[in-house]
């Protein structure tokens, strides 16, 4: 390519009030590409300025392609807010070709045990590293205990920085949310200690049984006794659709028994035919998590793209149609249905 027309490039400028991630892949498109992840510049610079520019806190790295030659990484960082603005700006993203590839969370790494890490004026020879694993089937997560002997001697913030990093690069950002459940840093080895090819294991197990699904019914009591009755679906999370951020909570009533419960099979059908049309208006769009019957009102979770304003016009416009109560608040982690999903 000709200097004359590298200069063309480099003067393009985003419309103006373009987005963001707009922004972003028109930058990297023009110049951003060229960027030598090797050493610092003034263009890695700029990198974290179009990154920050997207979000203040979302986080960036280069590492080795699994395809391509590089891969440019921009990541949440853990944070359940920030994972779908990661993954919009993974979907912005332009084809990969044979020097880059992107990724919107941290890839895992098996071989991440096999070197050291230097972290508060402390290098830790990760190869030490054990766990404790204790799979709940039922729970569908495995819960972890992270020892390394450096720990007796590092801060407790320290530890959990190392015991976060290492599950990370391990199984990946996405699988320690998808899988994990209580993660504690250990200051003493475990009884019956299992290495980091052993914990990749039992998740990948747990991964395998898996089924996206499956539905699962529960039943609960409020505390005056009266029944309630609970369906949804067990074989997802939060971490499969990181852009429906946003929770739709449907509300209606419905005939019920004495007990709260709906009365008959015409008060069913009639539930069954809402939750019908519901998905209807959704699509492909959003994803009905489950419902709850209690006292003669049913509530249903949905979620949707927080940024779909046209799908959230469609349902509040069916919900007025239905006269149902419909309320929408931004909830990226699932924390509202966390009692149904675990």
């Amino acid at each position: 390519m000709s200097q004359s027309v590298m200069a063309l490039f480099r003067k393009r400028q985003p419309a103006p009030g373009a987005h963001p991630i707009t922004a972003f892949w028109e930058w990297w498109m023009a110049e951003g590409h060229r960027i030598d992840p090797r050493s610092v510049s003034h263009m890695t610079e700029r990198l974290s300025d179009k990154v920050a520019g997207i979000h203040p806190d979302l986080a960036w790295h280069f590492g080795q392609g699994s395809s391509a030659q590089h891969c440019l990484t921009v990541s949440a960082g853990g944070v359940a807010e920030l994972r779908p603005v990661a993954e919009r700006w993974l979907r912005s993203a332009p084809a990969p070709d044979a020097t880059w590839e992107f990724r919107s969370s941290q890839a895992a790494d098996p071989g991440a045990l096999e070197h050291s890490l230097e972290i508060a004026g402390a290098a830790v020879d990760l190869s030490q590293t054990r766990f404790a694993v204790d799979v709940a089937p039922d729970e569908r997560r495995v819960h972890v205990g992270v020892y390394h002997p450096a720990y007796r001697q590092v801060p407790l913030e320290v530890r959990g920085q190392v015991t976060f990093l290492v599950l990370d690069w391990l199984l990946g950002e996405d699988d320690v949310e998808r899988w994990l459940g209580h993660i504690e840093s250990l200051t003493e080895a475990p009884a019956n200690p299992a290495d980091g090819a052993e914990l990749r294991a039992s998740v990948a197990q747990l991964a395998r049984q898996r089924d996206p699904d499956a539905w699962g019914v529960a039943e609960f009591r409020d505390q005056e006794g009266m029944p309630g009755l609970a369906t949804f679906r067990t074989g997802v999370r939060w971490i499969d659709h990181p852009t429906l951020d946003r929770h739709q909570l449907v509300t209606l009533t419905y005939a019920a028994q004495g007990n709260g419960l709906p009365a008959d099979d015409a008060a069913l059908a009639g539930l069954r035919a809402v939750e019908e049309e519901l998905e209807g208006v959704l699509g492909s769009r959003g994803l009905v998590i489950g419902h709850e019957s209690h006292r003669g009102v049913r509530r249903v979770h949905a979620y949707s793209d927080g940024e779909d304003q046209n799908l959230d016009a469609a349902l509040a416009a069916w919900a007025a149609r239905r006269w149902v109560s419909i309320e929408a608040e931004p909830d990226p982690s699932w924390r509202a249905v966390r009692h149904l999903t675990g």
